[in-house]
């Protein structure tokens, strides 16, 4: 037989086994066809059996692999599979898992799906913003405040910053708190999102002045400062933002 009548033959022998829920034999049969060729059915096939725990045990990250693979191979339906997957394994353990972890698993995760990426940086920022505009989205703010500050923090994501300071400014999710909301917006300003962050971060900064006596708005640049000098739960440290912010205390 040819290799095209072997891959055939495994093709047909597969479908039927997944016809009758037999999904270990199915897995066997598109397996196979992946070590002779890339095949879009074989890969979407097996990605659907990743994602579901069907005759293997459940991964995501596999599983967005396989159906990258069928979405190179012409699958746009696998292309959306893959962002949920992406989800998916974002949100697994989610909540026990610190930013700097989610950070992690986000850049394990785009060397394994996306090998051929050329800015595999912007892979891994994308990938954390996209969780977390998910999460902001469907109202789930305190899954949302994590996801962004490992995006903010450890991508330098100004976008994933300013949203993490909506959420600070408002209380959702996280302890409202206007300092550590002024902080993100900085950030947001420093690092690409100035178009959607800096009229927030000066008209924040400015409400600080007029609210407060000369002392109190000293007093309260200082502690910023502080917090980034030795990093809080919601502040990371930060040396050059400690500085900024005992500037401004003189200011």
């Amino acid at each position: 037989m040819t290799q095209e009548e072997v891959v055939g033959s495994l093709l047909v022998l597969g479908q039927v086994a997944l016809r009758s829920n037999d999904y270990e034999s199915a897995f066997d049969a598109y397996a196979s066809v992946l070590k002779l060729e890339q095949n879009e059915t074989a890969a979407y096939n097996l990605g659907s059996f990743y994602a579901r725990g069907l005759g293997v045990k459940q991964n995501f990250a596999e599983a967005a692999r396989l159906f990258h693979q069928a979405e190179l191979l012409g699958n746009e339906r696998a292309g959306k599979l893959c962002g949920k997957c992406l989800f998916d394994y974002v949100n697994d353990g989610l909540e026990g898992k610190t930013p700097a972890e989610l950070y992690a698993a986000m850049v394990m995760f785009v060397l394994k799906v996306y090998p051929e990426a050329e800015d595999q940086k912007a892979e891994v920022r994308n990938g954390l913003f996209a969780a977390g505009a998910t999460h902001f989205n469907q109202g789930n703010y305190a899954e949302a405040a994590k996801v962004f500050r490992a995006s903010a923090e450890f991508s330098n994501d100004g976008y994933a910053a300013y949203y993490l300071a909506q959420l600070y400014n408002n209380g959702a999710g996280v302890p409202q708190n206007d300092l550590v909301a002024l902080y993100w917006l900085d950030c947001a300003v420093d690092n690409g999102a100035a178009d959607v962050a800096q009229a927030d971060r000066d008209g924040m900064l400015e409400a600080f002045r007029q609210g407060l006596t000369d002392a109190e708005f000293s007093a309260a640049m200082e502690e910023l400062a502080n917090w980034c000098e030795t990093g809080t739960p919601d502040v990371p440290a930060n040396p050059a933002k400690a500085a900024r912010w005992h500037e401004v205390a003189q200011s």
